[in-house]
């Protein structure tokens, strides 16, 4: 029951959505698998709940990429960020964890690796349970601009890193980012996502481990196939 580690990739936003999507629906029995990619082209994506109505007037740029995602949460600005996704086949009981629970696990890891580099941070409190009444907004979710529970947050308040979910008979995707912007300039990605990736093996109770051929867990025809629905209008404006 390994947690593969993927390679790191550049793609479109279709494509990267489509990546994800098809590890979450095709990966083999009792595997996971981690992978932070970059983009192509500058890109947001939303949650699949959000109004594409509202995105458009939140990024009118017409040279901007806007995609759904399959995950919920809000808009996330692509321009200078760290993605990454974790998918859990459902055999694995990590793909079981309540979704606030494995939300702040997979922060605290993050936590962990950023401490590693002297880097401070916290999680954003939950409003509700310190006796506070969330602010009332009537724009769009904005990923790095309205923290949640559970977010990871400087001292300042400025936040760090969020993620979204998709729970499916096939298993559990976690999509998230980090905001380079709100990290030094020196900050060293390689060594974080090492620390990440060992943290997630061992709160999840996943192991890291190989396979002997990685193209085994990307399925050529389900890329395609999520890609064309991904870059669809269907898709993009059905909410």
């Amino acid at each position: 029951m390994p947690l593969i580690l993927l390679p790191n990739a550049f793609g479109d936003a279709a494509t990267n959505m489509a990546v994800d999507a098809s590890l979450l629906y095709t990966l083999p029995t009792g595997i996971a698998a981690f992978r932070h990619y970059g983009w192509t082209e500058p890109a947001i994506t939303f949650g699949y709940t959000q109004r594409i109505a509202d995105v458009q007037a939140t990024f009118p740029d017409d040279d901007l990429r806007l995609c759904r995602r399959l995950t919920g949460g809000g808009i996330v600005d692509h321009r200078n960020d760290w993605t990454y996704a974790l998918a859990i086949q459902t055999d694995l009981p990590a793909a079981h964890t309540p979704a606030t629970e494995l939300y702040a696990t997979l922060h605290r890891c993050i936590q962990g690796a950023l401490n590693e580099q002297l880097i401070k941070s916290q999680l954003a409190p939950c409003q509700r349970a310190c006796g506070q009444t969330p602010a009332k907004n009537s724009a769009p979710d904005q990923c790095f601009v309205q923290p949640t529970t559970d977010d990871v947050i400087r001292p300042d308040g400025a936040k760090i890193a969020g993620a979204a979910m998709k729970r499916a008979r096939e298993g559990l995707l976690v999509q998230g980012s980090i905001d380079r912007a709100a990290l030094p300039d020196a900050f060293n990605f390689n060594t974080f996502a090492a620390t990440f990736q060992q943290g997630l093996a061992r709160e999840l109770a996943i192991p890291i481990g190989t396979t002997e051929d990685l193209r085994t867990l990307f399925d050529s025809p389900r890329i395609q196939q999520e890609r064309e629905r991904f870059e669809s209008d269907v898709w993009r404006n059905k909410r």
